[in-house]
């Protein structure tokens, strides 16, 4: 895996923010509940997840108590605010129309596979969750695919002047950010941004 480190101003924050849509890699100590993860590995508050993180899905179902799922290694959960209309309704946690996809909800009783160790977690983020909590997990650091990181330098090629790359692997880089996504194609990466410039008004995620 290559490691990268970029710099970048606040005002391009939001060019990388697909990523979060996509699908980050985290190292997690797995085996615990999703509150657990979120709050006590992620550092965002319990209220920011009572309150702004109304649909979640483990694996692709719903979840409504995230004290009782358990996140295992290799898993992928998906976080978002309320979504519009009855579609958005029916998947909110501990909402009034749950009882509409109990087929498909994740069950609370499900034992884990897997004992409590280290693994890694596919994290998607939408919406508010996105533009509120991926800055903050870009600066930390994530699993990205190069790929994408070439598809942000070839769909925003006005903003990559801005886009400094200022370490590849523990190495100050000769090449600009642009020329050095190319070269990552089809490559994992360890990604963390710098962002340069004042935070916005706090969100209270953590």
């Amino acid at each position: 895996m290559t490691d990268i480190e970029l710099t970048i101003p606040r005002s391009t924050v939001s060019l990388f923010l697909p990523l979060m849509q996509k699908g980050v890699v985290i190292a997690a100590r797995t085996g615990c509940s999703i509150r657990q993860f979120i709050c006590g590995q992620l550092g965002i508050s319990d209220a920011y997840l009572d309150q702004r993180v109304q649909t979640l899905f483990l694996n692709a179902r719903p979840v409504d108590d995230v004290d009782a799922a358990v996140l295992e290694d290799g898993a992928t959960l998906a976080l978002s605010a309320a979504m519009p209309g009855l579609l958005g309704a029916t998947m909110r946690k501990g909402g009034h129309y749950a009882a509409f996809r109990m087929g498909i909800s994740l069950s609370a009783n499900t034992p884990p596979a897997n004992a409590p160790g280290s693994g890694r977690v596919t994290l998607k983020l939408f919406n508010m969750v996105a533009r509120e909590v991926g800055p903050g997990l870009l600066e930390k650091g994530v699993g990205v695919n190069g790929s994408d990181l070439n598809r942000i330098a070839g769909n925003h090629p006005e903003a990559m002047p801005q886009v400094a790359c200022t370490r590849v692997d523990g190495k100050r880089p000769a090449d600009p950010a642009k020329s050095v996504f190319l070269s990552l194609e089809g490559r994992p990466v360890h990604l963390t941004v710098r962002i340069a410039g004042p935070a916005p008004m706090s969100n209270e995620t953590g």
